[in-house]
């Protein structure tokens, strides 16, 4: 480690886990690659956040010139952007000599600059993270229906992925985007106690922007919680949206909602504009992307348990019209959908298996989602 690393040690220290910094220029250079290279198209979202790493890897390499020359950038394009206005006055601080003074302004707002830090964290963990393309999509989407998208929210991660089906029926990630959870964190439980939800929901509404306070920024997509697991087991609370940020803010911290999974309205306009998310998408809300619980049994082999009990229990369904999810922090409970026998409705069934290794079906609805389009 160079001497002159402590010079700026504060407050980088936190986001430059020193055990943990890349080992050669290559590396780094892998992490901005790789970010563009996932998504398919480079959005001004995707910009900024290559903007950002591009500066706060050049801090992690001592170069403060470099540093101060895109972060100097990214706050003149964004001036409503306050983590780069936090980096440009340190920078410039520490170029100066004037550490001392960062620090007593620092110590003066330290909620603020936890907060900005925060994101910055997030972030700058995230570009390591991936390195390994794997979203934990496959651990939880075991099957879709025909449905146009599927997005995967990443709270560990404070990620949204959107996920839409190519020209030959796959699903393929399109866009990643940061995003903003509860400001206690994930697993809601009940009415404010501002936590972000765990499980799998769908989009039931679109709000513009014009008819909400400008806490929502570009608009929101409303979700179904709580939905019928969540009711049967005493969970409380609503309102929780995917939504955008105030106008006179850029982004918000990663722990900073009463609940709602928050974007930038850069990143939501996308949502809400050019993907034309239909009403019913899935939204699946996790907090760690891979599972801990593991699946004990393969997946051809239960898909195979679900199209049987489907056709034994006299559910007549196209099974390509069928979903299967495994649903987030539960032991081996799924979520199956497939339509309503009225039009443009969906059933939903929630399954586990019991003692004697057969299905039951322990919660399913009694009303149905709407699944009209846009």
């Amino acid at each position: 480690m160079k001497a002159t690393n402590h010079m700026y040690s504060v407050p980088f220290n936190r986001v430059f886990n020193m055990r943990n910094l890349f080992k050669t220029s290559l590396m780094a250079s892998l992490m901005t690659t790789n970010l563009l290279a996932l998504s398919v198209q480079a959005d001004d979202v995707v910009k900024v956040e290559q903007q950002l790493l591009s500066s706060l890897n050049a801090i992690n390499s001592l170069e403060l010139d470099k540093a101060l020359s895109n972060i100097s950038d990214l706050q003149k394009n964004y001036p409503k952007y306050k983590l780069a206005q936090l980096l440009k006055a340190d920078l410039l601080a520490a170029k100066s000599g004037q550490t001392a003074l960062m620090q007593k302004v620092h110590q003066a707002n330290p909620k603020t600059v936890d907060r900005l830090l925060s994101e910055a964290e997030v972030r700058w963990q995230f570009s390591k993270d991936s390195l390994d393309s794997s979203t934990g999509f496959e651990d939880f989407v075991l099957k879709t229906a025909n449905q146009k998208h599927v997005i995967l929210v990443s709270l560990e991660e404070s990620r949204l992925y959107l996920f839409e089906r190519n020209k030959t029926g796959q699903m393929q990630r399109v866009a990643d985007y940061y995003v903003t959870m509860g400001k206690k964190g994930s697993g809601k439980q009940k009415e404010g106690d501002q936590r972000t939800p765990i499980g799998v929901y769908h989009m039931v509404d679109l709000l513009p922007g014009s008819t909400l306070p400008d806490l929502y920024g570009v608009g929101a997509l409303p979700l179904n919680y709580p939905n019928l697991w969540d009711k049967a087991h005493g969970k409380t609370g609503s309102g929780i949206w995917l939504h955008g940020v105030p106008s006179d803010t850029y982004t918000r911290a990663p722990r900073a909602s009463r609940g709602c999974v928050v974007l930038n309205n850069a990143a939501m306009q996308r949502l809400l504009a050019d993907y034309q998310l239909p009403y019913s998408t899935p939204v699946v809300i996790v907090d760690k992307k891979h599972s801990a619980l593991g699946i004990s049994e393969s997946k051809e082999r239960l898909l195979a348990d679900v199209r049987a009990w489907l056709q034994d229990n006299n559910h007549i369904v196209d099974w390509n019209s069928v979903s299967v999810y495994r649903y987030p922090n539960e032991n081996n409970l799924f979520y199956v959908t497939f339509p309503g026998k009225t039009s443009n409705s969906l059933k939903q069934q929630f399954w586990q298996r019991d003692p004697d290794g057969d299905w039951k079906v322990v919660v399913q609805s009694e009303d149905t989602i709407q699944v009209a389009a846009k």
